[in-house]
């Protein structure tokens, strides 16, 4: 069983666990929450919410909304077993979908306009999902969140996201002011002030390093397989 499940069939179960959905309410609890952790195509979605109902991890419904029919996932108790076997297994490394950081790292092929209006994008975006989280922090303060009752984990997760968005918000304010005083794109000048900014990174450094140094092995746990996207 555990070999035909990929990430994001319990990214699927994970969220028919906590609540059923339709496959339309899944794609929009996706765009709330996982899709910062696990994006995926929401075609990706209902193709695997299909097959894990196949397999009968899910229950599939029909309801009817007035005269409008659709279908709800529940989880099977054959997918909470599923939830559970993976719970015990090692988790993957940390990882970021993050384009933005490739194209600073090769920068200096474009223009500095170019980096600057990709900046300003990971900016702007980072002020829209903050908007977003202080919609859903009001949302469980007023206690109308459809996960009210799981407010004890939900809190925890709304945390992780809000300090990871207010991160890059921030780091992108400081890179957009640094690359703002350059006249362009050249080393010429800036490496000096570059090692003092690396100085002041609040990270611990040993005394002295003998050789390059190689990622934590931690990192280089295999990565469960991802499926189609």
């Amino acid at each position: 069983m555990a070999t035909q499940l990929t990430t994001t069939s319990y990214a699927v179960l994970a969220q028919v666990a906590v609540h059923p959905w339709s496959t339309y309410e899944l794609a929009q609890q996706r765009v709330r929450y996982f899709r910062y952790v696990w994006p995926r195509a929401e075609s990706a979605i209902y193709r695997e919410v299909k097959r894990l109902s196949s397999m009968g991890l899910l229950d599939a419904t029909k309801e009817h909304v007035g005269k409008r029919a659709r279908t709800v996932y529940s989880i099977t108790e054959k997918g909470r077993g599923a939830l559970r076997e993976w719970l015990g297994t090692p988790v993957s490394p940390f990882a970021m979908d993050f384009e933005a950081m490739i194209r600073l790292f090769v920068a200096p092929l474009g223009t500095k306009e170019q980096i600057v209006t990709t900046l300003n994008q990971v900016r702007d975006d980072a002020r829209e999902m903050l908007r977003f989280g202080g919609e859903v922090k009001q949302e469980f303060l007023e206690g109308i969140a459809v996960t009210q009752d799981q407010a004890y984990i939900r809190a925890l997760a709304v945390d992780f996201f809000i300090s990871l968005i207010s991160t890059v918000g921030e780091w992108a304010e400081r890179t957009l002011a640094e690359i703002e005083s350059w006249d362009d794109l050249s080393p010429d000048g800036k490496n000096e002030r570059a090692i003092e900014k690396i100085r002041e990174l609040p990270v611990p450094t040993p005394e002295s390093v003998k050789r390059t140094p190689v990622a934590p092995r931690t990192q280089l746990r295999p990565r469960r397989r991802e499926g189609r996207v």
